[in-house]
């Protein structure tokens, strides 16, 4: 007898509803206010992309959410309250790249399955990050930085935001590649990562864009390479690690709305067509572009799709840089 996926129990408690009761409750939806379980802190830039995302979708038909922070463990405290959550479309959680793909390599004992527990909804926002040198360093280009690498292996310093996130794995994708040898310096956090950096304290940094503006604008550090297919709107003056011979180094952290795996398809369907109408608002897409994130829509198979995609490139991320949490 073929053993049941988590998936298909779920999906079959579902059906095992009553049948009215399942289709009112669908009729009706929304009848009350709707949770989005965020795994960051607030007023962090991934909070505040969600509630410019909340603020856009209450000018359509899901007029009432919240958000509520369950902060910790890179978003995965969050993502496992969904999962377990009545899959009625009252409960959501904002998926990202760390706690979509990246925490299934870094916790082993991870407390739902990214792809039988979750299913995403859209994607709403996208980040790039940006490898950049403090001003004192001297650095002003991404070669003179590979350079210093090579002359003195293991004299240079980078700061990320804490292990295991995209921009430090990415980085260490970027290592690999040209066998470089260079110190990681993590933080916890952004501020103080960018503050080392800034202060001179670590020679190279890597972090997202939009908090880095205001540091890059009174020249306080220098930007070297941005991750992303194409360059920023903020920094059209500095090229992609494609354009510099990396193409194959992947760095953009996905923004999406993810609900429960057994959410009917109808609450589903209309969920995702209020999170397309959301993002192509200008009010919200002026929001994004202010916190240095790319607005745009993709439908929740292109965001599945892509996560399988990113698979291999994360967990050789994960596994080279040595980042683990139990």
């Amino acid at each position: 007898m073929k053993r049941m996926s988590r998936r298909d129990v779920l999906l079959a408690g579902a059906a095992a509803l009553p049948w009215g009761a399942l289709a009112a409750a669908q009729e009706d939806y929304p009848a009350k206010p709707i949770r989005i379980v965020v795994g960051f802190p607030a007023g962090g830039a991934l909070d505040v992309a969600t509630r410019a995302l909340v603020q856009s979708l209450s000018q359509g038909a899901l007029q009432t959410l919240v958000v509520d922070n369950k902060a910790g463990a890179a978003g995965t405290i969050a993502l496992a309250e969904v999962a377990r959550s009545a899959p009625d479309g009252y409960t959501l959680g904002l998926g990202t790249t760390s706690n979509l793909v990246i925490a299934s390599f870094l916790y082993p004992r991870l407390p739902y399955s990214a792809d039988a527990d979750l299913v995403p909804l859209g994607e709403f926002a996208q980040g790039q990050s940006l490898i950049y040198a403090s001003r004192a360093s001297g650095i002003t280009n991404l070669r003179q930085a590979i350079d210093a690498m090579r002359r003195e292996p293991g004299k240079l310093s980078y700061a990320s935001p804490g292990p295991g996130t995209t921009a430090h794995l990415s980085f260490e994708m970027f290592k690999a590649r040209d066998k470089l040898f260079v110190v990681h310096v993590p933080y916890r956090g952004t501020p103080q990562a960018m503050n080392a950096v800034a202060g001179g304290e670590v020679e190279l940094g890597v972090d997202a864009i939009g908090p880095l503006l205001p540091l890059i604008q009174a020249g306080r550090v220098v930007p070297l390479a941005q991750s992303g297919e194409q360059r920023s709107d903020f920094l059209r003056d500095v090229p992609t690690l494609g354009e510099l011979g990396f193409p194959d180094i992947v760095g953009a952290n996905s923004l999406s709305l993810v609900a429960p795996a057994a959410l009917p398809g109808p609450v589903r369907g209309l969920i995702a067509s209020e999170v397309e109408k959301a993002v192509g608002r200008p009010d919200f897409r002026d929001r994004m572009h202010r916190l240095g994130l790319w607005a745009g829509f993709r439908s929740g198979t292109a965001v599945s799709a892509g996560m399988k995609v990113q698979q291999d490139f994360w967990g050789r991320a994960v596994r080279y840089s040595g980042a683990k949490n139990d």
